[in-house]
């Protein structure tokens, strides 16, 4: 457990040092919010239902949506480039899970982030508009204990991608398609609310709508107390169908190591 510790460690202060990195990360997730409630108050506008309360509420939605986006965002081709350097050879000699290192790796960005990054971008909207508080204090502590598994849910699709790599010379693609599959399957751009009820019935057949739309449904008091058990025991579900396929998939994986170069 040690081991994995000082990774996750040396991951937090490995990303210290990209100061520059650090403000760009921040002035991109800063803008990208203010594009998207912009373009919700503009909506708002034609139609003429501008609701303050309303508002408040979506503007809470937008701004904890696209910060926890950016805060979950992840190094999506670790692993690829750990193979085409050959780099995968000496992770998998060290008497360790190479699954918890890239784990601890990704814990320690995801710290990280939601100290440098997340915080930030809530106390610099905090001054600017109306960010609505938790429902109540027990729906804060069922958003807190949600987020861990939306978390955990993003991580294992991610990684069920990067293992592709074992087979495929590069992953672009299927990146390129799972990112936009979540950016509008769970709710990080459009409320699934706004949506037609025949899709959102679709995509709760999918993990997708646990990442985001479920703790920040929680959070506002979207969800009747009766159904917040139930999304959280799917998302719970979703996190152990997820786990158990990447361990499958990286068994047969790791029986196939390619290294391109190296």
């Amino acid at each position: 457990m040690r081991a994995y510790l000082e990774i996750t460690k040396k991951s937090f202060l490995n990303n210290l040092v990209f100061r520059v990195e650090y403000f760009a990360g921040l002035a991109n997730s800063i803008v990208t919010i203010f594009v998207n409630i912009a373009i919700w108050r503009a909506v708002y506008d034609e139609e003429g239902t501008m609701d303050q309360l309303q508002f408040s509420m979506i503007v809470t939605y937008v701004i904890l949506a696209m910060a926890l986006f950016h805060v979950f965002s992840m190094d999506e081709y670790i692993i690829e480039k750990k193979i085409k350097t050959g780099l995968i050879a000496s992770d998998l000699l060290r008497p360790l899970s190479f699954r918890l290192q890239i784990f601890s790796y990704h814990l320690g960005a995801l710290i990280y982030k939601l100290i440098l990054l997340f915080v930030p971008t809530l106390l610099f909207y905090s001054a600017i508009y109306h960010i609505l508080p938790p429902f109540s204090t027990e729906m804060f502590f069922c958003f807190l204990f949600s987020i861990v598994l939306g978390y955990l849910v993003m991580y294992h699709l991610n990684f069920l991608i990067w293992i592709s790599a074992f087979w495929l010379y590069k992953t672009f693609s299927l990146v390129t398609i799972k990112d936009t599959m979540v950016m509008v399957l769970s709710g990080a751009v459009i409320p699934l609310w706004y949506m037609p009820a025949w899709l959102v019935s679709y995509i709760k057949l999918t993990p997708f709508d646990t990442i985001f739309y479920v703790p920040i449904s929680i959070y506002l008091g979207q969800l009747p107390e009766h159904e917040i058990l139930t999304s959280i025991l799917r998302q719970a579900g979703w996190v152990l169908a997820l786990t158990l396929a990447c361990h499958l998939l990286w068994k047969r994986a790791s029986k196939r190591i390619v290294v391109q170069g190296g």
